[in-house]
């Protein structure tokens, strides 16, 4: 065989091997955008931000409901932050929201595509310092 035979036959196989990995290629991005796609659905997911009192007799659910993308500490403080107080110019006190399970909590919504809602345990007192009015609160 001459040169030039073997020359066509090592670029068939180039060619057949270059079509192959193109087609892996191309299924993985495929996968990929799958992915991508599932992930922004997942973080405009809206979860539910409760107050519930420790025995479960009494709940306050924020007025507006955060993007799974949005729930971070700092926006959930803030949030919290902005409900009126009984005492004006005070700020809430939450000891559940200084504890380590509360920022467990936190990852596990921020992960999960299934939860939606984050309930705060508080105790009676804590849920009293709010200045509750039905109009812009859920409360059970």
């Amino acid at each position: 065989m001459s040169m030039f035979g073997w020359f066509g036959i090592f670029a068939d196989l180039i060619g057949i091997v270059g079509g192959i990995y193109a087609f892996f290629a191309w299924y993985r991005i495929r996968s990929l955008q799958k992915d991508i796609a599932e992930d922004r659905k997942s973080k405009n997911n809206q979860i539910e931000v409760k107050l519930r009192l420790i025995d479960g007799k009494a709940e306050i659910q924020l007025p507006v409901e955060l993007r799974r993308e949005e729930l971070t500490r700092a926006e959930l403080l803030g949030r919290i932050g902005m409900m009126p107080m009984k005492e004006k110019g005070k700020r809430f006190s939450i000891a559940y929201l200084s504890e380590r399970e509360f920022l467990r909590k936190l990852y596990q919504l921020a992960i999960s595509n299934k939860v939606s809602e984050l309930i705060i345990p508080c105790s009676t007192e804590e849920l009293e310092q709010f200045d509750i009015t039905p109009i812009f609160f859920d409360v059970k």
